[in-house]
């Protein structure tokens, strides 16, 4: 059974549930995401708009009673990680559980953006969750990315060379505008088509290690250590966050950071999620539970994708050829995923930032950029307005300019950072004066 036996449980504001016959209009893959762990945090993010005796009613007919749990010994995987907080603890949710009174700064804010939405909703005559989702334009734009990355790889294959470079800067277009969303079930609210268009980043990630690494880890606790793998990433080559023992070769992660920036996606595509599965956690943060029938899978699929980007060129091509397509197109790729996702949170301002408050902790630890510029939008899927998608990770990226100024307006009503960078250049500068500033040996090392 999957989870160690746990695949039947989830446990949401301290009480277990039993979700065996729960039928959840999120579909399967949803409900997986919070089985054998604590779901608090992956719950209230993904239920801003439901009603709180909505989803009272719902829960109630699930609840574990206490003696069973007792009798059953429900631990959760998250306990397994020796190192990191407890998720109980992590968070001031307040008294009441699922009936909870949010304090006035995400009463606020999840008002203002419903009524966003309650009007969008009105305009376009759908339902409120409807209007959260992808528009009608939204959809033609992924399309479009659609067409050019199967048109291009056409020519790849033929051996053109102006699609070195089309090709995967257009693949990971797709992957962004696409899959993200998807994955975070912002894309529809059929889930069917949210999980079919997980698997339209081949390049960039297999859904199985984006799901775990990404909306159970990084989005439910961006910047805790031990519980954010993406703090993690190669702690013996680079290190972004105290709580990685510093090593002698940080002093030289501002230089030796462009390998990761060249070879990250290749090696989170390949190398990361085998080992992910060997050790049975995503950076000792984030455990993994899973079927041989899912595993087998998994792996065989990771296979395809690696043949289908480093095999086949080397019987098409002469070597020298079939190196530079093998070669450059996961470069230019990996440019594109860095230039989108490192600047989000590891900046001076960000990376050490903590709130008690889950909404509050979310802005603090979150950094935009660019918030003006369409090519910036497009490029990184709307990543660059990432306060606006941590707080609603649900939400459709096309929807986030909008949103920009509601939330911009509240924090500064409620006194809470918001930490953004006007331009590009100026984001890169804070990174890398972050890089910097990690790459010296901390004062208690020093003094031993």
């Amino acid at each position: 059974m999957a989870f160690g036996g746990y695949s039947d449980y989830l446990y949401i504001h301290k009480k277990w549930y039993n979700i065996q016959n729960f039928n959840h209009p999120g579909g399967p893959v949803s409900l997986a995401l919070g089985r054998g762990r604590d779901a608090t945090a992956l719950f209230e993010a993904h239920h801003p708009f439901t009603s709180r005796a909505k989803l009272r009613g719902l829960l109630a007919k699930y609840e574990v009673p206490s003696e069973k749990v007792k009798e059953l010994n429900l631990k959760t995987l998250d306990s397994k990680a020796k190192k990191a907080p407890n998720p109980d603890e992590l968070f001031d949710w307040g008294e009441g559980g699922i009936d909870r009174k949010p304090n006035a700064f995400e009463k606020e804010l999840k008002e203002e953006v419903t009524s966003y939405f309650t009007k969008e909703a009105e305009r376009r005559g759908i339902t409120l969750l409807e209007a959260t989702k992808a528009t009608p334009h939204r959809w033609f734009m992924m399309l479009l990315f659609l067409a050019i990355t199967l048109f291009s790889l056409y020519h790849m294959i033929q051996g053109a060379w102006w699609s070195l470079i089309v090709t995967p800067f257009f693949a990971w277009l797709l992957a962004a505008n696409t899959s993200h969303d998807a994955m975070h079930f912002s894309l529809s609210t059929n889930w069917r088509i949210n999980m079919i268009a997980g698997y339209f980043a081949p390049w960039t990630s297999s859904p199985l290690m984006w799901y775990h690494q990404h909306v159970v880890g990084h989005h439910a606790y961006p910047n805790v250590g031990h519980k954010d793998p993406d703090i993690a990433h190669a702690p013996g080559f680079i290190r972004v966050h105290d709580s990685i023992d510093w090593k002698p070769a940080h002093s030289f992660q501002v230089y030796s950071n462009a390998v990761i920036w060249t070879l990250g996606a290749t090696l989170y595509m390949t190398v990361v999620p085998f080992k992910t599965l060997w050790k049975g956690s995503f950076n000792r943060s984030v455990f993994i539970g899973i079927s041989k029938t899912r595993l087998i899978q998994h792996i065989f699929g990771r296979i395809i994708i690696a043949c289908s980007l480093w095999v086949w060129p080397w019987f098409v091509f002469p070597a020298w050829q079939a190196l530079i397509w093998c070669s450059i197109p996961m470069f230019v790729h990996s440019l594109c995923f860095m230039a989108s996702t490192q600047f989000n949170h590891l900046t001076p301002q960000n990376a050490k930032a903590l709130d008690k408050n889950y909404y509050k902790h979310q802005v603090v630890t979150s950094h935009s950029f660019s918030p003006y510029s369409r090519f910036m939008f497009y490029l990184t899927g709307g990543l660059n307005l990432q306060i606006e998608h941590h707080l609603f990770p649900t939400v459709n990226h096309c929807h986030l300019a909008k949103l920009h100024f509601i939330v911009k307006t509240t924090c500064a009503k409620h006194g809470v950072p918001y930490h953004e960078s006007e331009g590009f250049g100026e984001a890169i500068q804070k990174y890398m004066q972050h890089l910097g500033d990690m790459s010296v040996m901390p004062s208690f090392k020093k003094a031993v």
